[in-house]
């Protein structure tokens, strides 16, 4: 068996030809956006490099080649606690509200930064002389990952590539910068309701939130950014230039969960990270799917928003609708208290934990009602499960707009939930149509096919930008154009110029030949 290991290891490293120092910035503190850069983390390891990882979740099992920069506590900022820099994800936001909240989701980088943690990691860093090839920051961090690349680095030394890294649908702010200007006529903005066929109003409304959107939050995360390194380090200049200093934009996601766009060949769609073979479930969780003759709806509202914080009323509602199921159904519901869910039926088992993946694998699985987060809808995709999306804040509004667009499932907004006909309309569709199943195993047979190839990619792109020290050969002359330039209004500007002067002096050619 050891032998075995050290022939692949060795094997691994044949084929990468080159180690590689990898720095990952990742400062959310948000599981599921995590778990793409844990998987992402635990292949580079596996394929020979070193790895630094500054996040908020260690990789279990890794030991060797894996330095990681504990940032948990920084799950305290995501709570319901009423306080400065604590963000309430227990309720519905608009994108204007989720707008206002820019500024705490940039301190929680700089709270980071001031742990003696991550000094700890600095002084290292600056008394082993480690030198980073490669940098992969969370892609709306970016002032402040390129700023402390930056400080790393030295100042005698040459700063190492940066790769934009997101586990959204789309990069909106680092994108453009790269030379993917996004068409927000065919784009839609990632926190709207909107698919890739907008009617004019919506076209309108897209353009102005998209730019207002993109606006606000750089200038919040790069304002916060100057005034964090100038005050902490006196030095605001480490932020110069930060936006348009990216070799690469690389996104955990593909036009499967988003929509056929165009894309310079430095944004790279790399698709589901963090889809790996379900682990086996707990007994209690295997029996109840495995003892419900006609299947089970899975209810879980994701990793940020929980089902305990429902209205009394709406939870009453479900619980109606459950009550009500013909026999032989059966619901697994992910509820964070401990005991019984207040007036649950038998046909309900209630659990604090569940391992989601292995349970959307379960073919007795046949409705997963989910708040819409990318990661969660990934793996309905994955393992074929139609849903039932109720969008919350974020891009879920945006996520689950592409799950009706494609026929795998139906919306009920928050306001909605008060009403128990919404619910068991939303809920009936899925589980009795069989549309809705058909179209989901269809879309899922298409993503695997991207899925298998998500990892070889991924490495292969960090190796590509590791080796080359940037990738300048990718970047399109877009990236420097304005808008004004990049819709050719300049060209149609010269055109009309043109066109009334050649007017003006026909006008005056034959005036002169009248009189």
């Amino acid at each position: 068996m050891a032998l075995g290991s050290i022939l692949v290891t060795t094997l691994l490293l044949l084929a990468t030809g080159d180690a590689y120092n990898i720095l990952i910035i990742h400062p959310t503190p948000s599981f599921s956006h995590q778990q793409p850069a844990m998987a992402l983390t635990e292949t580079l390891v596996k394929r020979g490099h070193q790895l630094f990882v500054v996040n908020t979740n260690v990789v279990p099992g890794l030991e060797k080649n894996y330095t990681y920069v504990d940032m948990s506590f920084s799950y305290e900022f995501f709570s319901e606690k009423k306080a400065d820099g604590h963000i309430n994800l227990q309720t519905q936001l608009s994108k204007w509200e989720t707008l206002k909240l820019m500024k705490n989701v940039a301190g929680i980088a700089e709270k980071q930064f001031l742990t003696d943690q991550f000094k700890q990691f600095h002084k290292r860093v600056k008394d082993e002389n480690i030198k980073f090839d490669v940098v992969l920051v969370e892609g709306v961090f970016m002032p402040y990952g390129c700023a402390m690349t930056r400080l790393l680095s030295g100042p005698s030394s040459k700063s190492p590539p940066l790769i934009a890294f997101m586990t959204v649908v789309n990069d909106m702010m680092n994108e453009d910068h790269v030379g993917s200007i996004g068409h927000r006529s065919f784009v839609p903005s990632l926190m709207d309701k909107y698919t890739d066929k907008m009617s004019i109003w919506q076209k309108i409304e897209n353009w102005y939130s998209s730019l207002l959107i993109v606006n606000d939050v750089k200038d919040a995360f790069e304002e916060g950014a100057r005034n964090f390194f100038r005050g902490t380090y006196g030095d605001a200049s480490l932020v110069d230039g930060c936006w348009t200093n990216m070799s690469l934009v690389m996104l955990s996601s593909n036009c499967i969960y988003f929509y056929p766009r165009l894309i310079g060949p430095n944004v790279i769609e790399l698709g589901p990270l963090h889809i790996k073979e379900p682990e086996k479930l707990p007994q209690n969780i295997q029996n109840w799917l495995d003892g419900a003759e006609k299947g089970v709806i899975y209810f879980s509202l994701g990793s940020n928003m929980k089902s305990k914080s429902l209205p009394i009323d709406v939870r009453e509602n479900f619980l109606k609708f459950f009550r009500e199921l013909p026999p032989g159904y059966r619901v697994l519901w992910k509820w964070e208290l401990d005991g019984k869910i207040p007036g649950q039926s038998d046909n309900i088992l209630g659990q604090k934990w569940i391992p989601q993946q292995s349970v959307l694998a379960h073919p007795k699985v046949k409705v997963f009602i989910t708040q819409g987060g990318l990661q969660s809808f990934q793996e309905a995709v994955h393992y074929g499960v139609p849903t039932v999306g109720i969008p919350w804040f974020g891009d879920q509004e945006l996520d689950v707009a592409k799950m009706v667009d494609a026929g795998i499932g139906t919306r009920i907004r928050p306001p909605e939930l008060h009403a128990y006909e919404k619910i068991k309309s939303a809920l009936e569709a899925v589980l009795f149509d069989e549309s809705y199943m058909r179209n989901m195993k269809r879309l899922s047979a298409i993503s695997r096919e991207f899925t298998s190839q998500a990892h070889d990619k991924a490495v292969f792109w960090i190796e590509h930008v590791a080796k080359f020290g940037g990738a300048p050969h990718l970047r399109p002359s877009t990236a420097d154009a304005t808008l004004f330039e990049y819709f050719c209004l300049d060209i149609i500007a010269v055109i009309l110029v043109i066109i009334l002067i050649v007017l003006y002096i026909t006008k005056l050619v034959f005036r002169f030949l009248v009189t």
